[in-house]
């Protein structure tokens, strides 16, 4: 990770990184995108965006192999921010997409 980010941006394939990033920045937060497991697993912070729809949030979660990472960073109370469709995918299951898993942090 890069040395002095404090706040990792999790890349979810659903969300305005853009605008997150932007509104942290201003806030005065260093800033990184990011969709590797190491740097969601060694960041001092972690933000969680999101806009769509569960399923594709975590198929792409998924695909780069995040949603143990993510689920075990935010049962351990380690800063994470959940921001839309990123405070949903740390329930369960969504209404919105029956069958769709998941982080299942919340029932």
């Amino acid at each position: 990770m890069t040395s002095g980010v404090s706040v990792v941006i999790v890349r979810t394939g659903t969300a305005n990184l853009a605008s997150v990033e932007a509104g942290l920045r201003r806030a005065g937060a260093d800033c990184a995108l990011a969709d590797d497991v190491a740097q969601v697993v060694e960041a001092e912070r972690v933000v969680l965006p999101g806009v769509g729809t569960m399923r594709a949030a975590m198929s792409r979660l998924a695909e780069k192999g995040l949603v143990k990472a993510l689920a075990n960073r935010v049962r351990e109370g380690r800063p994470t921010l959940a921001i839309c469709l990123g405070l949903q995918l740390l329930f369960e299951s969504s209404e919105e997409n029956p069958g769709t898993a998941g982080l299942s942090v919340l029932p």
